[in-house]
């Protein structure tokens, strides 16, 4: 083995360090650490990098290197200020230039039978005193699915009610708990007729209501009056559940059937799965996330003064978190349902509605932590968000890969805002060069990059961001004229298949509050949709001031490619706005610019824009009304006239809108198939568009 060890080592590429430490699965935490004989653990390393710090009059670099294999946590991996490095002399953590050097938090199950009938059954061991309880489940390394109704898309709802409980009502709460009743469409639940009171506590209903989810355990069903009870947080007055509010259940026995679904049997205690094509006991591995792990490395400073700071990270993957449930759960939202009768022991989830995903936590916190780094790593499969610089200064995550997200992918920042000594705050981080994907697999509102308040100066360049059921990237967290994040860059990203008709009021990029020198420019966004309303590309919301948008390619989104609530002097210039396509679900027109509320201030500035669609309309809501400086913009419907809100071009030129306008085909190379190049001959050049390379979007390079 240390003949084998050695000879691993020796291919890692060379570095001048005062320092190295060797850590391989099969190395002993008694061991002294050197290529020939390794420690077992990180923190058997970190604890000697932590002493050699302390026992050194001047700090030198040091490095610890970790073979490929896994290497189980129990517990988040802890870093506080005596683990710090310096900028001339950083700590780094680096992994196997393969990229299989891998954190997990799995917990394998194993002893499958097979049933028969296209079925295979587990037994529930026993954890931490209690039945392992779980809510994802990977089977060879795919997010296996838990029965679900329907197996497609979504019901939805007839009729929908609350009503606070007596005891509630001679209580005095902040947060009072209500019962609430779901009558489905005729039919729609005749599958829970004959389901055990037993069993169905162990289901869960998922309700989505425009921007937010809620989760709920189901407590009953009459089956007489087609209706499902459920007790949970009282509906917020501003986003409550409606009739045709999208709703589905997870963990039922009568919709296990089809392959590659799980069930959850909490009476039987046993799991089981219908395999797929190909799978069998002896190739499958089954992964489930260790109960309360959520986090795995916590990097946690003291004060801003007394930091985490210089520490490196690379060639590392995080795999298997969790999502929180029970206690830590029911604790937050004050609720007191318990099918277990005991909140220690575990049981199904509740999870209360938030925007964003706001409340849920992250497997890797960097919080009053400064020159973090991130590198070539990859964070998957997890319960929540991937990272967090919150009180984070000059921290960054380049070149890595963060997929299959229960959350979303990446936080900065926090949601209130700064002290009044303008002490704590998240600034001049970098996110780079990322592929960021398949997020909301849990939590459905999460994003897929949220840069909070408390922000500056930080940046977002080169990602691709894709497959959200929310908001690809959203910036600032004010809802109305005042805030905290300014000068934030968004700048080279593609930001495409959002949203996907599961979640409203969301877009590709999406903004709130007084974001002063925030640029979000040369990005390429497509295919944002929604369900009811608004899947727009850029939308600037509640508050939004000071933003520049400018270079942006916006095509195939829903409701319009662009769409301010409300907000003060942002500038909208030099944009590529196409192709906008109206939504189903409402008996509407698409409107491929819009702005709704009108107020005494000038509200944007929309310039040297091209502008083309082929349905709807060219401006909604109330353009014409609001103060705007709207002037030399192109254009153009394909196979219609164009006129704003019954009125020609001349006409509204004649009111001072637009001037310096035309109505002209701009001559895309070929639209169809999304080639927005310029012809020559273009009269884009007449309105003072600059044409922009919007291939550079994007990663810079592969990962």
């Amino acid at each position: 083995m240390k003949k084998f060890l050695y000879a691993f080592f020796l291919f890692l590429p060379a570095a001048v360090w005062a320092g190295e430490l060797y850590v391989s699965p099969g190395g002993s935490d008694s061991a002294s650490g050197t290529a020939d004989a390794p420690y077992a653990t990180f923190e058997r390393a970190r604890e000697r990098v932590r002493l050699e710090l302390a026992n050194s009059a001047v700090k030198e670099p040091w490095t610890v290197r970790f073979a490929e294999g896994e290497y189980p946590l129990t517990r988040p991996l802890t870093f506080t200020p005596e683990d710090s490095g310096t900028p001339d002399a950083p700590v780094t953590y680096r992994g196997a230039d393969n990229g299989k050097t891998v954190f997990t938090g799995s917990l394998k199950l194993s002893n499958w039978k097979d049933e028969g009938n296209g079925v295979w059954s587990a037994e529930l061991p026993e954890y931490e005193g209690s039945t392992l309880y779980f809510e994802q489940m990977w089977v060879n390394g795919r997010r296996a699915v838990r029965s679900r109704y329907p197996n497609e898309g979504f019901l939805r709802m007839e009729s929908v009610r609350e009503e606070v409980p007596m005891d509630q009502k001679t209580r005095k709460s902040e947060k009072p708990q209500t019962l609430q009743w779901v009558t489905g469409k005729p039919g729609e639940l005749d599958f829970l007729k004959d389901v055990p009171v037993n069993e169905l506590k162990w289901s869960q209903m998922i309700v989505h209501h425009n921007w937010d989810t809620t989760r709920r355990i189901i407590l009953g069903f009459d089956a007489e009056t087609n209706t499902i009870e459920a007790k949970g947080g009282n509906m917020k007055s501003w986003n409550p559940w409606r009739p045709a509010s999208l709703y589905y259940f997870e963990n039922l026995r009568s919709a296990f059937d089809q392959p590659g679904e799980w069930f959850y049997d909490g009476n039987a205690k046993k799991v089981f799965y219908r395999p797929m094509e190909g799978e069998t006991i002896q190739n499958t591995r089954f992964d489930v996330p260790r109960p309360g792990l959520t986090q795995f490395l916590v990097i946690q400073g003291t004060s801003p003064n007394e930091t985490v700071s210089d520490l490196r990270f690379e060639n590392l993957s995080f795999h298997f978190s969790d999502t929180p449930r029970q206690k830590n759960v029911m604790a937050n939202a004050q609720i007191d349902v318990s099918i277990t009768g005991d909140l220690d022991k575990p049981g199904p989830s509740q999870f209360e509605p938030a925007q964003a995903a706001f409340y849920t936590k992250s497997v890797v916190l960097a919080d009053e932590a400064l020159r973090i780094a991130f590198k070539n790593c990859e964070i998957a499969h997890i319960g929540e968000y991937g990272i967090w610089f919150r009180n984070a200064a000059e921290c960054s995550f380049r070149d890595s890969k963060l997929f299959d997200i229960g959350a979303g992918g990446i936080r900065i920042g926090g949601g209130h805002p700064r002290t009044a000594e303008g002490i704590r705050c998240a600034e001049k981080n970098v996110i780079d060069n990322n592929i960021i994907s398949g997020g909301g697999r849990f939590h459905a509102s999460a994003v897929g990059v949220w840069i909070g308040n408390n922000t500056m100066d930080n940046q977002l360049t080169h990602n691709d961001i894709f497959d959200f059921y929310y908001t690809g990237v959203s910036v600032g967290w004010n809802w109305g004229y005042a805030g905290v994040s300014f000068r934030n860059i968004i700048e080279f990203n593609r930001i495409h298949d959002i949203g996907q008709g599961v979640l409203a009021d969301m877009g590709g990029v999406y903004t709130l509050g007084t974001q002063t020198g925030t640029r979000v420019c040369n990005n390429v966004i497509f295919n944002v949709e929604s369900f009811g309303y608004g899947g727009w590309g850029l939308y600037p919301d509640e508050g939004t001031t000071g933003i520049t948008m400018e270079n942006n390619l916006v095509y195939d989104t829903m409701d319009g490619s662009f769409h301010q609530h409300y907000g003060k002097d942002n500038l909208v210039r030099n944009n590529i706005f196409a192709r906008n396509k109206p939504n189903p679900m409402r008996n509407a027109p698409a409107h491929q610019v819009a702005v709704t509320r009108v107020e005494d201030h000038r509200s944007v500035i929309f310039e040297n824009n091209i502008i083309y669609w082929k349905d709807g309309t060219s401006i909604g809501y109330n353009v014409e009304k609001v103060k705007a400086d709207i002037r030399s913009n192109l254009w153009w419907k394909d196979g219609g006239e164009v006129d704003f809100k019954g009125k020609t071009h001349d006409q509204w030129t004649a009111e001072g809108k637009d001037v310096g306008g035309l109505v002209a085909d701009p001559l895309f190379v070929n639209p169809e198939a999304n080639d927005f190049h310029l012809k020559p001959g273009s009269p884009a050049e007449k309105i003072g568009f600059k044409p922009f390379d919007y291939e550079k979007a994007g990663l810079r390079k592969p990962l």
